[in-house]
């Protein structure tokens, strides 16, 4: 090899050489940085916290109850006072029975979208009919009416309001009719109401000592006075045109002559064929309304005639025997003494008042009642009444009177409650009896008739797909009561075991006693929550473990790849060193040889 050559040769060698350090510091320096960079990623896993799994324990407390019937209470706070006593708070539980629940939401279009959206089976409203797939809604309290009923034999019949008449189709199809017991009818039947007017025939007369025939007792005799008494008697025998009468001792007296009206009047004693119509009233109403009076005149007025003329042409006597000897005109003029101021002072209001009565008493079978027009002895009460479902659902039908009475009085008191606490819906409240699949029972589902007039909208206007439903079911009820003043007791370990509470701060009013419970109770929702954020950390803390063992990993894959390059370097490095030896050695030698050529 020439010394050109070689010198050349040593160059090249020696640039290869520079550049093999280049690189390999350029690969230490990449090297370096990649190690600070895992450093950096063990200096994190180092800083992070491990998760660990929540404890019960740490969601377990101690909690005294106490019992106040079906009431559980628990104390939520104890704060001590000077003299002893506690201030007491706690919290009230209880399960609300018939309570009105949520029960979800219901489907639900607007009428404007029924014909579009008809396959969704919702709630579709149809002038104001709103069904529930194939179910009917009923309005509250709607389509249950009252209605009289009459039975007939072993039937049943709902009556139909016709005007003042009821109607009702009998067993056998025949529409039949009742009309109501009018005073007109019920008169057809048992006569007249009596009048007061008719009752209204007053005294004997105003002053019967000035008429013709009173006969004043001028005498004492016995003949005088039988006269006298027979001239004011006659008037009240005679009138009715009888022509004889019987004394209640079976004695009869007939009177021969009748030729002589006038002689029986009141007014016209002897004075022409004048017929007094008073006379004729007084004995009408006397016989009629007091009879056993009448028969005491008629009494006193044979024993009278027999004192006074046992033998006149105008009168004779049958059976007269137990008279005889047993008329006194002391007694008969006494008698008479007492029934004139009688006559005039009878209030024939009482006759009227008790014949009313008889008559009201005969009426009342019909009065406010029913009749069959045909027969009257036909008469209906209609004073049962019976509740009637007047509708399309089969379960409301099935029901019986007595069952839709309870049902229609639980619609009215839901309907209440319903606005209540929901706030008074304009349209009404609906309701759907659905059957209990489990129980066989049938539940009601209200429904807010507003919500299906209007649908359910939302703020920027939209209708929403559904509606709020209730029904009756059993809601939870906690109410905390603060600061009740109590007095606590302890056992041996200190454990409270009763508690009484009083109405007063100061102890003293109303002392109630109950029995401690200590329980320990774990807020299991709270566990629940607190490990499913352990479960998240955990898988959080899992995923950033093997996110920076992968970044790890490539960073090592890289220095691996680093380090291979830097061997081979490294190898390159020698051979080119060896090499660069050898061409030094020859420049010697080729030099050598130069100078000795030359010297």
């Amino acid at each position: 090899m020439g010394m050109a050559a070689s010198q050349a040769r040593f160059l090249g060698l020696t640039a290869r050489k520079t550049n093999v350090e280049y690189e390999g510091q350029q690969i230490n320096q990449q090297r370096t940085t990649l190690s600070n960079q895992t450093a950096n990623y063990y200096n994190q896993l180092l800083g992070m916290s491990v998760p660990t799994p929540p404890s019960v324990a740490d969601f377990t407390k101690t909690v005294y109850t106490f019992s106040d019937g079906s009431i559980t209470n628990s104390i939520t706070s104890l704060i001590a006072q000077n003299n002893g006593l506690y201030k007491a708070s706690y919290v009230s539980s209880y399960a609300q029975d018939f309570s009105i629940v949520s029960a979800g939401k219901t489907s639900v279009v607007n009428s404007q979208a029924a014909l579009s959206t008809f396959a969704l089976r919702a709630v579709v409203p149809t002038d104001n009919n709103y069904y529930v797939g194939a179910d009917k809604l009923k309005q509250l309290e709607e389509d249950l009416h009252w209605a009289y009923v009459i039975r007939e034999g072993s039937q049943t019949y709902r009556l139909y309001e016709d005007g003042v008449n009821y109607t009702y189709t009998n067993a056998n199809g025949e529409a039949k009719t009742l009309i109501p017991a009018t005073q007109e009818i019920i008169e057809s039947i048992i006569g007249p109401k009596p009048k007061v007017e008719d009752y209204n025939v007053g005294p004997l007369i105003d002053d019967y000592t000035s008429t013709g025939c009173y006969s004043a007792v001028i005498t004492s005799t016995g003949s005088t006075r039988s006269s006298h008494i027979e001239h004011n008697l006659c008037r009240l025998i005679w009138t009715d045109g009888r022509t004889s009468i019987t004394s209640s001792n079976g004695v009869t007296l007939t009177r021969k002559s009748t030729t002589q009206p006038s002689k029986y009047s009141l007014a016209g004693f002897y004075q022409g064929n004048i017929f007094d119509q008073t006379s004729s009233d007084l004995q009408k109403a006397l016989s009629t309304y007091y009879p056993d009076l009448y028969q005491q005149i008629i009494d006193m007025y044979i024993e009278n005639l027999y004192y006074y003329q046992k033998t006149s042409s105008n009168y004779t006597f049958s059976n007269a025997d137990s008279l005889e000897g047993n008329v006194s005109i002391d007694d008969l003029y006494s008698r008479w003494q007492t029934m004139w101021p009688t006559l005039h002072n009878i209030d024939y209001a009482e006759a009227y008042e008790k014949d009313l009565a008889a008559w009201e008493t005969a009426a009342e079978p019909y009065v406010g009642n029913y009749l069959d027009p045909n027969d009257y002895t036909k008469i209906y009460t209609l004073s049962e009444r019976q509740m009637f479902y007047d509708g399309e659902n089969e379960y409301l039908k099935s029901l019986s009177s007595d069952q839709l009475i309870a049902l229609y009085e639980e619609e009215v008191n839901t309907r209440d409650r319903l606005n209540q606490l929901y706030g008074e819906s304009e349209n009404g409240w609906y309701v759907r009896y659905v059957q209990n699949t489990t129980s066989g029972e049938y539940e009601p589902i209200y429904y807010n008739g507003d919500d299906m007039a209007n649908g359910v909208r939302l703020e920027n206007g939209d209708i929403c797909s559904s509606v709020a439903t209730y029904k009756i079911g059993t809601k939870d009820i906690c109410q905390e009561v603060k600061s009740r003043t109590a007095r606590l007791e302890k056992d041996s370990t200190g454990r409270y075991i009763g508690i009484t509470l009083y109405e007063d701060k100061d102890g003293t009013v109303n002392p109630i006693t109950y029995k401690l419970t200590m329980n320990t109770l774990t807020d299991q929702d709270a566990y629940d929550d607190a490990m499913n954020q352990y479960e998240y950390d955990k898988y959080q803390y899992d995923q950033a473990i093997q996110e920076i063992n992968a970044k790890i990993e490539i960073i090592q894959a890289q220095d691996k790849n680093l380090e291979l390059r830097l061997k081979q370097l490294d190898t390159e490095q020698d051979a080119i060193t060896t090499e660069m030896d050898a061409v030094q050695k020859v420049i010697e030698k080729n030099t050598e040889s130069t100078f000795k050529t030359f010297g």
